[in-house]
């Protein structure tokens, strides 16, 4: 028995006329199970702020530190600046009030003493009495109490000790307007101690007796 390749496919050669192969379809839609879904769009703005607000932080989560206020740090440092320059206008009140106090006490009497005796080095005796309340002065320290019964002393002393090469002060005594002073005097090579009295005068200190010159 020939085979007929046109003969219709079927049993025994028989049966119904083969449909013709339709070409498949251009575009594969899968079944769809469920009901249908909705096409995906963006999130609402503030979507992932609302979702973990209120989640519980995961295991090992450090919450961030909160950030203190600086309102009383600039307190504070207000209050100490406030405080420093308090003291500091203090000390400069108390430094000049120490200045003046310690001019007054100290550097007048001082002052004196030096130009008195300076002048005495320089045999300028004139000017030396310049330094002499005479007012005050005892009249057996100046015989008459004149400048020039004080140079007449000063150059006898010249003649026989010998006339002043240094001298320096080794102490001060200040007692409200009155004050002692000690000098070191050399003459010759040798070194004695005179003791001047001094009192203020309105600005200015005055020699009101001397035992030596």
């Amino acid at each position: 028995m020939g085979y007929d390749p046109n003969a219709p496919y079927g049993p025994g050669g028989q049966g119904q006329p083969q449909q013709p192969y339709d070409q498949p379809p251009t575009q594969y839609n899968p079944p769809q199970y469920g009901p249908p879904q909705q096409p995906y769009s963006q999130p609402p703005p503030g979507y992932r702020q609302e979702q973990y607000a209120g989640a519980p932080p995961g295991p090992g989560y450090a919450q961030p530190p909160k950030k203190s206020s600086l309102r009383w740090l600039w307190i504070t440092l207000a209050i100490i600046g406030g405080i420093l320059v308090l003291g500091c206008a203090g000390c400069a009140i108390a430094s000049v009030a120490g200045i003046g106090f310690f001019a007054k006490t100290v550097i007048g009497p001082s002052t004196t003493a030096n130009a008195y005796y300076q002048a005495i080095k320089n045999q300028d005796y004139a000017k030396a009495y310049t330094y002499i309340d005479t007012s005050r002065i005892s009249s057996g320290q100046l015989q008459q109490g004149t400048e020039q019964a004080f140079a007449a002393l000063g150059q006898l002393d010249d003649r026989t000790r010998g006339p002043v090469t240094s001298f320096s002060q080794t102490g001060v005594n200040v007692n409200n307007n009155t004050a002692t002073v000690t000098m070191s005097v050399t003459r010759n090579g040798t070194s004695y101690t005179v003791q001047l009295q001094l009192m203020q005068e309105g600005n200015d200190w005055k020699i009101t007796g001397f035992d030596n010159i």
